[in-house]
């Protein structure tokens, strides 16, 4: 019998609430166990929460995206308390300095610390997880969470792409990390060098889709069924079997969210 997976962070609104709600019907069919549906603004907000109503095969965690963080981010934050009571975990937040290092862009790398600050702080106070969007910014996030004294057992790194020296400070100090499909490209970067090293009890798997498609589909909408390729991918690196990797991810992922299923 093939394993069920977890995908630990995928984005269903660009298939609409009906479309949505199709898939999450056919888990069985796909091998998926459970999807954790990540959030970024309003729009997703609203629609995760619905999906999450018809089916106990799917959680959501909720945040303010550091892309989508606006003028207005602190009304969009007070919008995002309402959530917060039934979530899993506050994210996806974080932050994301990709092409922003010129004085036009320090306005708005302003306002997304302000913002990750602020969603680390309704975290703490909701006695919740994070989960983190990182790009060109592990230096900013580092600093924001040891001031701020957060939990780092309760830190995730979705889509994990960091160097070996930001996979230790993570997992030294508690972390976990998770991988997409970004490990099977064949240019996949720091992963080859910190996957083999990172423990298996501390990551989990996920697609980040519809983004991030992993090969041998690159060029298509990625589909959480295919967090399977992200499982082999690790099995293969780690020198297991893919069913021990499908059960070890999907056990950590119910473990860091506190999960009970």
């Amino acid at each position: 019998m093939t394993p069920l997976l977890i995908d630990s962070h995928c984005h269903l609104d660009n298939l609409g609430l009906n479309g949505a709600l199709e898939y999450v019907s056919q888990l069985d069919a796909k091998n998926l166990r459970m999807l954790l549906l990540a959030s970024t603004h309003p729009n997703d907000w609203l629609l995760n929460s619905q999906v999450a109503e018809h089916s106990d095969r799917v959680r959501v965690y909720y945040g303010l995206h550091p892309l989508e963080v606006s003028e207005r981010w602190e009304e969009d934050l007070e919008h995002l308390r309402t959530y917060l009571p039934h979530a899993i975990g506050v994210g996806e937040i974080g932050l994301d300095f990709h092409g922003t290092f010129d004085k036009e862009h320090i306005p708005q790398i302003k306002l997304q610390m302000k913002a990750f600050e602020y969603q680390v702080h309704l975290a703490q106070r909701y006695h919740l997880p994070i989960v983190i969007h990182c790009r060109d910014a592990f230096f900013a996030i580092k600093e924001i969470l040891m001031h701020t004294q957060f939990d780092l057992s309760r830190v995730l790194f979705h889509c994990f792409v960091e160097d070996l020296e930001a996979a230790q400070w993570i997992i030294e100090n508690g972390g976990f990390v998770s991988y997409s499909g970004v490990i099977t490209f064949k240019r996949a970067g720091n992963m080859l060098e910190t996957a083999p090293w990172v423990p298996l009890e501390r990551m989990v798997i996920e697609t980040d889709s519809p983004y991030l498609t992993p090969a041998p589909f690159r060029g298509q909408h990625n589909m959480p069924e295919y967090v399977r390729y992200v499982a082999e991918k690790l099995a293969e690196i780690k020198h297991i079997s893919f069913a021990d990797c499908a059960k070890i991810t999907a056990e950590n992922a119910l473990r860091f969210f506190n999960i009970n299923h």
